[in-house]
């Protein structure tokens, strides 16, 4: 038997539109790289007929189509994987029952980045989770390809079922612009049913800077080593004291000197007075910074003939008295 799948929605139309454009808009370089990695699957109806499509001979007259919702739960990441839950909810108010009210929950990312090879969709039923089968759509949105969402429908009733769609967190952080969760429908041969489409880009998670962590504390050990040589350059003025202090001995020599001049003029009768000549002579030894003997015995000589020259003019004075 031939299975013929519902007409493209409105809202699949657009979105299929908006691929093509993004496909347009990323041009020849970045087409072939994510051909390559994210191969599209030629256009196919699902593997298995859906209990909905099927007319119900003899049924009741309906007035309008059962409405579809689709609606967020929450978000959960844990052990590097990230989950969606999501509920999906069909309600009749057409003034008749339904023996079949099938739905087909599908998810579109910008370029397929959560596909079939990263993605899986569980129905939570029951205490348990059942894997539900997908397949590919003509553009990157996947759909469940199972007959297991299906349940008849009674006049003012509402069905729901909780879904749950997993990827590797690393896939959804790369997901760009837009991941949308719809769901599609058919009851008693009426096909074409659609839902809102669930906007989810703000519960992707975003990729965490672990990297940049480290950065701000680098800055911390360089200003210790500015501080640390301070120290050095105040205690680099001392050596400045030593140089000065040879200065002070210098200077003390050079009072000695007249000193033998005024013992030698004060006792002119006096022979010792030749005593202090020794004193006068490393005196000068001293302040002229070196000499020989032959130094210190000019000195010696000139002491007495300056004593002798005193007695001489004694004596003299002397007999001009007694005359």
């Amino acid at each position: 038997m031939t299975i013929q799948r519902p007409a493209l929605s409105a809202a699949a139309k657009k979105t299929a539109a908006v691929a093509a454009l993004l496909l347009a808009a990323t041009g020849a370089a970045t087409v072939p790289a994510w051909a390559d990695s994210h191969p599209v699957t030629p256009c196919t109806h699902g593997s298995v007929t859906l209990p909905g499509e099927t007319p119900v001979a003899g049924g009741p007259a309906h007035h309008g189509s059962p409405t579809l919702a689709t609606s967020l739960v929450g978000t959960t990441s844990s052990a590097g994987r990230t989950s969606f839950e999501v509920q999906v909810t069909a309600t009749n108010h057409t003034g008749a029952g339904y023996q079949h009210v099938t739905l087909v929950p599908s998810f579109f990312t910008t370029l397929g980045v959560m596909n079939q090879g990263n993605t899986v969709v569980q129905w939570v039923h029951g205490g348990g989770v059942v894997d539900l089968p997908t397949r590919p759509g003509c553009d990157p949105t996947v759909f469940v390809d199972s007959a297991a969402l299906d349940s008849p429908l009674a006049d003012g009733q509402s069905v729901s079922y909780d879904l749950r769609i997993t990827t590797p967190t690393t896939v959804a952080e790369q997901v760009k612009n837009y991941f949308l969760v719809g769901t599609e429908g058919a009851a008693d041969g009426q096909a074409g049913l659609t839902s809102n489409e669930l906007d989810l880009m703000g519960q992707l998670p975003t990729a965490q800077p672990t990297p940049s962590q480290p950065a701000p504390s680098q800055p911390a050990p360089s200003h210790q080593p500015t501080t640390a040589p301070t120290p050095v350059h105040k205690a680099a003025p001392a050596p400045a004291a030593h140089t000065s202090a040879p200065a002070a001995p210098a200077v003390a020599p050079v009072p000695a000197a007249p000193a033998p001049v005024a013992s030698a003029s004060a006792a002119p009768a006096s022979a010792p007075a030749a005593a202090p000549t020794p004193a006068t002579s490393d005196a000068s030894l001293a302040f002229t910074g070196g000499g020989g003997n032959s130094g210190t015995l000019f000195a010696g000589a000139a002491a007495l003939l300056a004593a002798g020259g005193a007695v001489l003019f004694g004596l003299k004075r002397r007999a001009r008295r007694g005359n």
